[in-house]
């Protein structure tokens, strides 16, 4: 009786060992969308982390205007200006430390393809209580591309979870080709850079 409950025991915390083990995977490759800057506790929802998944959605075609949304400057971009060109789409936040670590390999890449034509448009989820922090990170982190709040609308269009980064790639045709959840090395970053050159 004693050794079965021994075994039991050994069987029951190895089973919260891993299961404790795979949410700090989770953790360390995305954020959730109710993290803040404070928590840093964020769940992945929806997809698996760092997984590439293509996918033809139902994304708005290139001439749907829904896509309008505020960049840093005050300016409505429109989801139209980016017809004809290969694009990636990245969602992500402030507060989120897998968008920071994934930076400086998402201007790599775009220093590399922006001469084919790829544009990447940042789309900043930050809430209310760190908008004002979007600003001063993109000065810092000098993001060369196009950076515009986003909106529950413009995430459910692109069919967000709630997990960020995300990073969505299209074809010049609008097609998307694949998209990733939680920061990635380098080599699967190219990859999908790759397939929409």
């Amino acid at each position: 009786m004693q050794n079965s409950i021994k075994k039991l025991n050994r069987k029951t915390i190895l089973n919260i060992a891993l299961v404790g083990l795979l949410g700090f995977m989770l953790f360390i490759t995305a954020c959730g969308e109710s993290e803040t800057a404070d928590t840093q506790a964020g769940t992945i929802q929806n997809k698996s982390a760092g997984t590439s998944q293509s996918a033809n959605k139902n994304l708005p075609s290139m001439s749907h205007e829904r896509f309008a949304l505020r960049d840093l400057d005050g300016n409505i971009r429109k989801w139209s200006e980016f017809a004809g060109k290969p694009i990636v789409i990245n969602f992500w936040a402030t507060w989120c430390g897998p968008c920071l670590r994934e930076m400086p390999i998402l201007k790599k890449l775009y220093a590399e393809y922006q001469s084919q034509g790829l544009e990447i448009i940042g789309i900043s989820v930050d809430q209310q209580n760190t908008i004002a922090r979007v600003v001063p990170y993109v000065e810092q982190l000098d993001i060369p591309w196009v950076i515009v709040y986003g909106d529950r609308e413009s995430a459910f269009e692109f069919g967000l979870g709630r997990s960020v980064p995300t990073t969505v790639f299209l074809d010049a045709n609008g097609n998307e080709t694949g998209r990733l959840i939680g920061a990635q090395p380098e080599h699967i970053f190219r990859a999908e850079f790759e397939k929409i050159i």
